[in-house]
């Protein structure tokens, strides 16, 4: 066995392992009712809405070729019968608590391997974190098995927990400045924290939310994505509104900025979402962060957890 950065060679055999993981490929027939169909009679799109980029060989060319262009490190274990293995990793440098770290946002090993390609996997992650001096892994807190897989190949320890928060959009009273943005260069990001919006790492969304890569698929780019620069009384940020797929009322927010939020920034994104034509936002937040929103914010019960290992 070997493990070694992903190459675009590998895009068929890691879509592969993705894949072989649903068990059922539907999609909505002309009448808006489900039908199970096989596989191969599913559009890009449709298979897309089983998990994203890594359910086709075409989106996840794409999105292994924006990858291996500087913006992350992939790896795959090789093994006499293929790809046994896949993960990659994006490195961050934000605000404290988190700082300088490497953090993990996709692993999947073949469920027939043994103990061995994980321990292999997992020690190469590890030499690339040394650099950084600390993996950051993410997880919804009810997975249970994640936090003990993480815990044993990793030595990651919870850290943190945030929970998803549904608020109204409406006009702001206060005073800020936004244009729209659409420079994509992670330079910009450099140093700055996710505000709002933690699901995963700030480079992890900022390459996979902020940066485009579906211009060739218009059920994609249907649904609407403001990318907007904001000031708020000195406060800047960069505020990605991304609509929901079942609800084009609805919005997720995305906020990375030099400061975690205040009340003058969470003003100035309801204001924003309110004039690109949303009804309700929902941001992804730590404890002391949803201490400035109103009491009328609903909150989703199912927390994420963010976990840390020092190398």
């Amino acid at each position: 066995m070997l493990v070694r950065q992903a190459t675009l060679d590998d895009t068929a055999s890691i879509v592969a392992l993705f894949t072989e993981r649903v068990s059922i490929w539907q999609r909505l027939d002309a009448s808006g009712q489900v039908e199970n169909r096989p596989y191969e009679q599913l559009t890009i799109y449709e298979r897309w809405l089983h998990g994203g980029a890594w359910m086709s060989l075409e989106t996840g060319a794409i999105w292994l070729n924006h990858l291996l262009s500087g913006n992350g490190l992939v790896y795959v274990v090789a093994g006499e019968g293929g790809i046994l293995a896949y993960a990659e990793a994006f490195v961050n440098r934000e605000l404290t608590p988190m700082g300088t770290h490497l953090h993990l946002a996709e692993l999947l090993v073949d469920e027939g391997c043994d103990d061995d390609v994980h321990l292999l996997l997992a020690n190469a992650i590890c030499r690339d974190a040394r650099g950084p001096g600390r993996l950051s892994v993410s997880f919804p807190e009810y997975d249970r098995e994640a936090a003990t897989y993480y815990r044993k190949y990793f030595s990651a320890n919870e850290t943190m927990r945030l929970a998803r928060y549904t608020l109204a959009a409406q006009v702001g009273q206060s005073f800020y400045k936004s244009q729209d943005y659409d420079k994509t260069d992670a330079s910009m990001i450099d140093g700055w924290a996710l505000a709002a919006g933690r699901t995963t790492s700030p480079r992890a969304l900022w390459e996979s939310e902020w940066t485009e890569h579906w211009s060739g698929i218009p059920q994609i780019i249907k649904r609407s994505k403001q990318r907007q620069y904001v000031n708020a009384s000195g406060h800047e940020a960069l505020v990605c509104f991304h609509q929901q797929l079942y609800n084009d009322r609805n919005a997720d927010v995305y906020c990375w900025s030099p400061r975690n939020l205040s009340t003058q920034l969470l003003v100035a994104i309801r204001d924003m979402g309110h004039r690109n034509g949303y009804r309700m936002l929902t941001l992804a937040l730590p404890d002391s962060a949803a201490e400035l929103l109103p009491s009328d914010t609903s909150v989703d019960p199912n927390q994420q957890v963010i976990a840390i290992a020092n190398i």
